[in-house]
């Protein structure tokens, strides 16, 4: 059965925001110096003034500094909020301005790199991450976002290494675990990956993500009921998450309770009408209860939203030939040929089904593609 498993290793990745009274520019804009020959307090021009004092001076060097932090943290809040809209050519902008004011600063670069990644130009990102732990080694942040990208590019040994700094830095670091079990889990190592996502969950119990990827983790491993219980946790925290829905439904269907998993493919149909997955493992519950009609329909409405989807083309094919619809079969097979050329199993049902057309017989095998994996 097709599985849409929302990357299950989904990184959560953190931005860092600059601490500073955000009112200095503010305080300061309004000043301006007095005009020559003039002076604030009324005294004539030519009247000698006591020269400012060694202190005051110092001040205004301290004024300047604390004026370009002010600066500095302004440019940063107002990349990150871009980076929130989506506007990531805007966000690198104001992130390059900061960083051309205050190039030491590893947590800009670490801002700049989240909206690199974000635009998909992950080298890019990896080079601010390297540049912002080369600044500062105890940044946290920045091991766990380089490990993120890492694992964007299928290095999982190198993101796994990045996550394992990052929790030596910070120890209780519930982000990084999650994302150490989503690399866990890409290898394979759903074992190790569990043990993530559970700790993940005892440091941040309202994590979603966490929730969602052990659920994700135990599903692949056969443990359907607590799989049941990690999605149930999910949509109690994140009650508008489709994938959670979808992803419970099919571990209802492995416990042959097609109704229940029919409910949660609604559910997730409701929240995302044209969600095909959905509608393909929806069509495999209904296949199930004999209900034939409704599963080509769902599976009708998945090739409407996806025309190139060759495992819904085989399945429908599939419950033609059941009902004995063979020319329809036939061209259902066809199309998953087209767009799949080395499909065996839509290969070996469409051979069935001109047998069994030509014999004018039922077909004696089910095609088994409608309730396993294509």
């Amino acid at each position: 059965m097709t599985q849409l498993l929302r990357n299950p290793a989904q990184p959560v990745h953190r931005h860092v925001s600059a601490a500073g009274p955000l009112l200095l520019l503010l305080l300061f804009a309004a000043g301006s110096a007095c005009a020559a020959g003039q002076s604030d307090s009324g005294t004539p021009a030519g009247i000698a003034t006591a020269a400012p004092v060694p202190v005051i001076c110092s001040r205004l060097i301290d004024i300047v500094e604390e004026k370009q932090d002010a600066i500095v943290d302004s440019l940063n809040r107002r990349g990150l909020a871009y980076e929130a809209r989506g506007e990531l050519d805007c966000a690198i902008q104001q992130f390059d301005r900061a960083i051309e004011l205050k190039p030491e600063s590893s947590m800009l670069f670490n801002n700049r790199a989240v909206a690199y990644r974000k635009k998909g130009q992950i080298d890019r990102a990896i080079e601010d991450y390297n540049r912002a732990i080369y600044l500062s080694p105890e940044n946290y942040e920045a091991f766990n976002n380089r490990g993120s990208a890492d694992y964007y590019l299928d290095q999982f040994d190198r993101a796994i290494e990045d996550f394992d700094q990052a929790i030596h830095l910070k120890s209780d670091y519930a982000d990084a675990y999650n994302n150490r079990g989503g690399a866990f889990a890409r290898k394979g190592d759903q074992v190790s990956a569990i043990k993530d996502f559970n700790e993940a969950m005892r440091l941040k119990p309202d994590s979603v993500e966490a929730h969602y990827n052990l659920g994700v983790a135990l599903l692949r491993l056969g443990q359907y009921g607590n799989a049941i219980a990690a999605f149930d946790g999910a949509i109690h925290l994140a009650p508008r998450l489709a994938e959670a829905y979808n992803n419970r439904g099919v571990a209802l269907n492995a416990t042959g309770d097609c109704d229940r998993a029919i409910q949660s493919f609604s559910e997730a149909l409701r929240l995302k009408p044209d969600y095909v997955e959905v509608l393909y493992n929806r069509a495999v519950s209904f296949f199930s209860k004999g209900q034939r009609d409704r599963a080509i329909q769902d599976l009708s409405d998945a090739i409407r939203v996806k025309p190139d989807y060759a495992e819904a083309f085989n399945n429908r094919g599939s419950i033609y030939a059941i009902e004995g619809q063979y020319d329809r079969a036939i061209q259902d097979f066809d199309e998953a040929l087209r767009l799949k050329p080395d499909y065996s199993r839509a290969a070996s049902n469409r051979a069935l089904t001109y047998q069994h057309r030509n014999e004018h017989g039922p077909v004696a095998q089910n095609p088994s593609s409608v309730s396993q994996q294509p």
